[in-house]
């Protein structure tokens, strides 16, 4: 979607569909042209209350406000209706007044809330954090569902936070959302690493099938030219290229994500060495360089992400040979318990 394209759609039955932007993440600094986008065509659309261009950030400050003292799951349910309304400079005093405004204008929202991690840290220990997220991807999403046909919650979360929190009939919910999950395959893994690279070289692939739709055949044969079929000579017993990178890069559960394919690409033609092969752009050395400093980094964000695991990260650091083995043991457990509540 571009910057100027209204982020808006139109039905059959004359009624819009508008997108507001409740919360956003921190890291959205690429999005920020499509928000106020959004904005501004909500603002136009006629109805009575107006939304401001910093409502993503007055949501979080009101969110941070609340996450200082505890609520149950009820309380956080009128706390997530309290800021859905506050979006509107009280023009609206419930849901349901919302909700018949834009039943008579033929109008639908769809409230989008992204960057849920940045302001309930820490859903593996706070009771008061998974009443939060309870209260708004279990309570409040059936309520809109049932009583408001005119109002509709996008929700961006993070599979760990769910897991954390929806501790009852977690399953259920997983496969309810389940179609819908960000989940990178090892295909679209390779797909992007191709794409990427035909951008910065143009004659990379000359198919006429375009990589998107291509193959995961073709993908494989086009990437032996970026790093070579293995790791050493097409005809050494070093592994696969390709299936190496993948697994060096994936996480502690297998889990893959865009990032650190970019992350790896831009490492690995950052300093580029001497061409010991002639059949491919990266050579060995560069690939394990580079997947190096990307498991360091990664390490880095999972300190970051999962706020529990920072002690344990710190003792690591400034432990002694013989404790390093049990804190990196805690850290495995501690990951393999959150895959194992699936």
């Amino acid at each position: 979607m571009s910057e100027n394209e209204p982020v808006s759609k139109g039905l059959g039955d004359d009624t819009c569909i508008l997108a507001v932007p409740l919360l956003a993440s921190g890291n959205a600094g690429g999005f920020n042209g499509i928000i106020k986008n959004a904005i501004v065509g909500y603002n136009k659309c006629g109805m009575k209350g107006k939304i401001s261009n910093s409502i993503y950030v007055d949501s979080k400050d009101m969110l941070l406000m609340n996450v200082r003292k505890n609520h149950d799951v009820l309380e956080w349910k009128e706390i997530w209706k309290k800021v859905i309304l506050s979006t509107f400079d009280k023009t609206y005093h419930s849901l349901a007044e919302l909700e018949e405004e834009l039943h008579r204008k033929h109008i639908k929202i769809v409230f989008l809330l992204d960057g849920l991690e940045e302001i309930f840290e820490h859903t593996i220990s706070s009771e008061n954090e998974k009443n939060a997220i309870r209260a708004l991807c279990r309570d409040l999403v059936d309520e809109v569902k049932i009583a408001y046909h005119h109002v509709g919650l996008m929700i961006f979360l993070r599979k760990d936070m769910a897991r954390d929190s929806l501790t009852i009939n977690y399953e259920q919910f997983y496969s309810l959302y389940r179609a819908v999950e960000l989940q990178w395959s090892n295909t679209e893994a390779l797909r992007l690493a191709a794409w990427l690279t035909s951008q910065a070289v143009p004659d990379f692939y000359l198919g006429n099938i375009p990589i998107e739709t291509a193959s995961g055949e073709v993908i494989e044969e086009m990437l032996n030219r970026l790093w070579g079929v293995k790791l050493g000579k097409p005809t050494s017993n070093e592994a696969n290229s390709s299936r190496w990178i993948l697994a060096a890069l994936s996480d502690f559960n297998g889990q893959l994500q865009a990032r650190d394919i970019i992350r790896f690409l831009e490492k690995a033609t950052d300093h580029v060495g001497k061409a010991v092969y002639d059949d491919r752009y990266l050579m060995p050395t560069e690939i394990r360089k580079a997947v190096s400093e990307c498991s360091n980094d990664k390490i880095g964000e999972i300190r970051d992400e999962i706020k529990a695991l920072a002690p344990i990260f710190d003792k690591l650091e400034h432990a002694s040979e013989e404790k390093k083995f049990y804190h990196s043991l805690q850290i495995h457990l501690t990951l393999r318990r959150r895959k194992k509540r699936l």
